[in-house]
């Protein structure tokens, strides 16, 4: 695919993360050649997606694919969420060589990545964000969490994921103020880091917004 991005975030250990229209193909050879079970998580609004990723995977790869669907936004970011989800793979004897998916916003990408963390202290995570907020922070930093009564984000852990894969085409119906909202994490780095993503974005703003 020539219009694929792959970058390369170094550590220990590091990940790649693939950019690009129709990088969720990637989604199977992303994932450890020994992994036979994998749970995907993922909101209401991608039920018919994420069905479909359970019957590519299974047919890629002979594995076990299992659907965790999650209330989106903050209300998935809870404890009694991550316990579904431990629930969902105890019953299916998830050992330390299976993975998790995340496949969704950020709040399901920070939910995911804490439940692969947190189970046999840590299993595989492929993060597959579906926002632009996702795609540029929430997914790609290893940080995970949830939220407690007493606030956002209170309890959680660094995991780093095996890989992301932003696929640009699962945002051509993202609504434009969402599209917006995620550009702003871009500019702030603009601003941080990089000043030529400020230059980009000022040579043709509507383009920034355009998904």
């Amino acid at each position: 695919m020539t219009d694929r991005t792959i970058i390369s975030v170094a550590g220990d250990p590091g990940y790649d993360i693939a950019v690009g229209p129709g990088s969720l193909d990637r989604l199977g050879e992303a994932l450890s050649p020994g992994v036979r079970k994998v749970l995907v998580v993922h909101p209401p609004t991608l039920g018919a997606r994420a069905g479909e990723l359970r019957t590519r995977l299974m047919d890629e790869g002979r594995r076990e694919v299992l659907l965790a669907e999650i209330p989106d936004a903050e209300q998935g970011k809870r404890v009694e969420v991550a316990a579904f989800c431990w629930q969902i793979m105890g019953q299916a004897d998830f050992t330390r060589t299976d993975a998790v998916v995340g496949f969704g916003g950020g709040a399901v990408t920070d939910l995911a990545g804490f439940v692969a963390a947190t189970w046999l202290r840590g299993v595989e995570l492929v993060q597959v964000p579906t926002t632009v907020l996702g795609m540029v922070d929430a997914a790609v930093g290893g940080k995970t969490g949830i939220n407690t009564a007493e606030g956002k984000n209170l309890v959680g852990a660094f995991w780093a994921p095996r890989a992301v894969i932003c696929d640009l085409d699962l945002l051509h119906t993202l609504p434009k103020n969402e599209a917006v909202a995620g550009f702003a994490e871009v500019v702030k780095a603009g601003f941080i880091w990089h000043p030529q993503i400020l230059d980009a974005i000022e040579a043709d703003p509507e383009a920034a917004t355009d998904v």
